[in-house]
């Protein structure tokens, strides 16, 4: 099960949280994170996992890089991601199999979606091209289980899907979506972080 901060839970974090200091109270909104923070580093993991699963296919290293930390942190209480880089594998045709692509496919469109909503009308063009990423990813989850774009997994599931090398490629490649999506939800957080009141 996943536990997250979302800002639609009445547990999730506040936008500024008031703290006794010095005798006082101060806005300690510089120690805290915005909602679209929260969710773009929400985002970066799940990218980190998606790339780091591609390269130690492409490329098998015996100690691959962990984002255990990371999932902790951010309170997503999935352990099997841990293996994601372990488990990623290349077959002689070039197609790479990435332990529960679905479900970390869904969770970057999920994300998107809820950094779309919160970041409202700021960064707009930022936010057309999180949405149309949605897209090609969800064509992604297609090709991986037909149907599945429709009925996204709420928890991975096990079992090898081995993508095509020229679709992998150009989502997670040097210069492919992920990248891009990095690059805008980068974008659109140094927007957020000059918008009045954050």
């Amino acid at each position: 099960m996943i536990k997250t901060t979302s800002p639609r839970s009445p547990e999730g974090p506040s936008h500024v949280v008031l703290t006794p200091s010095h005798g006082g109270f101060e806005d300690a909104s510089r120690a805290t994170h915005s909602i679209v923070e929260l969710q773009v580093r929400r985002l970066r993991y799940f990218i980190g996992l998606l790339e780091t699963g591609y390269r130690q296919a492409q490329r098998p290293d015996p100690l691959p890089r962990s984002l255990r930390a990371e999932r902790i942190a951010l309170g997503i209480d999935v352990p099997e991601l841990d293996a994601v880089p372990l488990w990623s594998t290349t077959r002689a045709d070039g197609a790479v199999a990435i332990p529960f692509v679905e479900f970390i496919i869904v969770q970057i469109c999920r994300t998107l979606e809820r950094i779309a909503d919160d970041a409202g009308s700021a960064g707009s063009l930022a936010v057309e091209d999180l949405i149309l990423a949605r897209g090609t990813l969800r064509r992604v989850l297609e090709i991986a289980s037909p149907g599945l774009a429709t009925r996204a997994p709420d928890l991975p599931r096990l079992g090898d899907i081995f993508l095509p090398r020229e679709l992998i490629e150009e989502v997670c490649g040097p210069m492919g979506l992920l990248s891009v999506i990095a690059r805008e939800s980068e974008t659109l957080l140094a927007i957020e972080s000059v918008r009045p009141g954050h």
